[in-house]
């Protein structure tokens, strides 16, 4: 009949779980949190250039480059901020990868990690530079 448990069940619960979240072996771990940060920091560094950078226009701008055709497909201004949320999805769908797996592979965690950094350095190089052109 009660399918549903209490709120303050549930908030309890989620509070147990977010405090073993925080206190374990994989955020003591210098290079996870080194690898993890970096990701981020430049995740975030994309995100604010291009808000800096990008103004909203009218026509559609070129979202696709080729080196035999070069820009050869037109779309919607904000094409680049779907390039770094996908980078920034990525960065986060590899940290829960990486923290499941630190307990059996600390080897894997870090190359998921070192994965997404990589991720996060070609976005934003990608972004930036769809972002200026005009």
């Amino acid at each position: 009949m009660n399918a549903i448990p209490p709120l303050k069940n549930f908030r309890r619960t989620l509070e147990v779980r977010l405090e073993d979240v925080r206190t374990s072996r994989f955020f003591r771990d210098r290079l996870s949190v080194a690898l993890l940060s970096a990701g981020l920091i430049i995740n975030g560094i994309t995100l604010v250039s291009l808000v800096m950078r990008l103004k909203p226009v009218d026509g559609e701008v070129p979202i696709r480059f080729s080196s035999l055709t070069l820009f050869d497909a037109l779309g919607p201004w904000y094409y680049p901020f779907f390039i770094a949320l996908l980078a920034l999805g990525i960065s986060v769908a590899n940290l829960v990868f990486a923290y499941h797996s630190f307990g059996r592979s600390r080897l894997a965690s870090f190359f998921l990690l070192a994965g997404s950094c990589v991720v996060a350095i070609f976005s934003f190089i990608i972004a930036n530079a769809f972002g200026v052109v005009r």
